[in-house]
């Protein structure tokens, strides 16, 4: 892999602060670590309860058990995410539905999302869950989502993987509906370098997500398994840098909403963007910015000859091979996304003068 003066999105490991972290834990039991991690999380999102996991992914996989999604049940969920938030449903055996996305934040359209529905049950199958997607930290149209979860008795799970810390009327996202999810990947705005988690405001759901993470051993003296388990739980030492960097998570999406800022004030109106919507609160974890009328690959190119690290935006899932087969509710969003987007270099060690040189060979193109 090739290394880029400006990647797209790094955080170095905050030495001194995880040495201090560690030191602080140094005579205590290392389960503690995580212990702890789990409840700065619920302090941070306003979730009674947070497990730590191994990925986002292994959350979405145990959140999806947690509503009981099993073999041929289908799963309504965004097109335009990453393939992350899609493999789980299929681990489970279920079938995933496309939603496609509305024009102006990219996350599933209610419109769209209620067609499907209707085309299930006409089909005399219910949808057993919805899987919605803040995606690059912009949070979904979650009135008109959980109206219509209400409407047809559907649970939703919200992947809020790029989205911590962003809110929807004040309100942190992951926490809108009974389960959510966020990915704390070497990538993400807030990492631990390797893991996620699961909230929920249920005690219930979350002791079963415990168990099936711990290899759904039993509380007793000793190895009885009444079920079949995985090997999901968090390790302390990403613990421990999750630890060492939670207190300057504010500090942290301070910085990549003026990144968007400052690229959009440069860009100016002939490039198109992610809408936030008044009642909504983005941590632009990846700035995004559309070309129409461009060759995005021929920009992508320049940037990565300059040592600038760039990547196209979402491919939609109802175009990759692997889901070709299932279903979806399209409008054509996606696909002219995925034609016209690029993810910019978002980082918290960007430089303004950075931006300025990006944007500079840009307009050259």
């Amino acid at each position: 892999m090739k290394d880029f003066a400006i990647p797209l999105s790094y955080t170095a490991v905050p030495t001194e602060a995880l040495l201090s972290v560690l030191q602080s834990y140094s005579s205590r039991n290392h389960n503690d670590l995580v212990a702890d991690f789990e409840k700065s999380i619920g302090k941070v999102t306003g979730a009674n309860y947070a497990v730590a996991l191994n990925s986002g992914t292994a959350a979405i996989h145990l959140g999806l058990k947690a509503l009981e999604v099993g073999e041929h049940d289908i799963v309504l969920v965004s097109t335009f995410t990453y393939v992350a938030s899609v493999n789980p449903i299929r681990y489970l055996g279920a079938i995933p539905f496309f939603i496609d996305s509305c024009p102006d934040d990219w996350n599933m359209d209610p419109v769209l999302l209620e067609e499907a529905i209707g085309k299930c049950l006409r089909s005399g199958k219910k949808p057993k869950a919805i899987l919605v997607v803040h995606t690059y930290g912009m949070p979904a149209k979650m009135k008109e989502i959980k109206g219509i979860s209400v409407k047809y008795q559907i649970p939703i799970l919200e992947d809020a993987a790029e989205a911590m810390g962003s809110t929807y009327d004040g309100q942190c996202v992951g926490t809108l509906t009974e389960i959510g999810i966020f990915s704390f990947n070497n990538n993400k705005l807030f990492t631990t370098y390797g893991g996620g988690a699961l909230v929920t405001n249920s005690q219930e759901v979350a002791a079963k997500v415990n168990l099936w993470a711990g290899q759904s051993r039993d509380n007793l003296p000793f190895y009885e398994h009444r079920e079949v388990g995985f090997n999901y739980k968090m390790s302390p030492l990403n613990a421990a840098a999750g630890l060492a960097q939670i207190e300057s998570l504010s500090d942290k999406i301070t910085g990549r909403r003026k990144t968007f800022a400052s690229y959009q004030s440069q860009l100016g109106e002939k490039t198109g963007w992610q809408v936030e919507a008044a009642n909504c609160f983005s941590n632009r974890w990846i700035t995004a910015v559309l070309l129409p009328g461009r060759a995005v690959s021929e920009v992508q190119n320049l940037l990565a000859s300059k040592g600038i690290e760039t990547r196209p935006v979402w491919k939609p899932m109802h175009l990759q091979p692997v889901f070709r087969e299932f279903q979806s509710c399209v409008s054509g969003t996606s696909e002219k996304l995925f034609t016209a987007g690029l993810c910019l270099p978002s980082g918290s060690s960007l430089k303004s003068e950075d931006i300025q040189e990006i944007c500079k060979v840009m307009k050259s193109v």
